[in-house]
């Protein structure tokens, strides 16, 4: 009776155990997601498709698609060079900065694109940048001068946004 009173107890310290490490939220710190605030609206994007180049004589690049909730509504595109880090105006980080809508099952889709010869550089810091994870902050204002259309109009501010992306 004591053994098995004994292996009884043993097996419960062992599920106990196990089970405190878990995540009562259900949520993981190291999930990939971009948070931003866009024009005054919250959203986290959390669904990504990273396609990743090396063969490029000039750097090594990698290119980002971030959905929210794998829905094609609103997509973040951008790419970045591998390895660099700091201030987008210190050198060429990120790579075009855009915001792809497809509004209302709209057929149309806009293209609210960051780039441009007489454009300022947005402000994004990047602080990790290798070929494990990206991370970086970011705030500005988009104006292109056309193209964003609803909800957004001809301009696209981007406050608060954070990127955490796990390579």
């Amino acid at each position: 009776m004591k053994k098995t009173r004994l292996l009884f107890f043993a097996i419960l310290g062992l599920i106990a155990t196990s089970c405190t490490n878990d995540n009562d939220d259900g949520t993981d710190s190291n999930d990939s997601r971009i948070d931003v605030v866009i024009n005054g609206t919250e959203y986290t994007f959390n669904t990504f498709v990273i396609e990743k180049h090396f063969e490029d004589p000039d750097g090594s690049y990698y290119y980002v698609n971030a959905r929210i909730d794998n829905k094609l509504d609103f997509v973040l595109d951008f790419g970045v060079e591998l390895g660099l880090t700091g201030y987008w105006e210190e050198g060429e980080i990120v790579d075009e900065f855009n915001l792809l809508i497809n509004y209302n099952d709209n057929p149309v889709s806009y293209s609210c694109a960051y780039y441009g010869v007489d454009i300022p550089y947005p402000l994004i810091d990047v602080t990790v940048n290798n070929e494990e994870e990206l991370v970086a902050t970011f705030a500005f204002t988009n104006n292109y001068g056309g193209g964003c259309g609803p909800p957004f109009g001809d301009e696209v501010k981007y406050t608060n946004g954070s990127i955490y992306i796990k390579l």
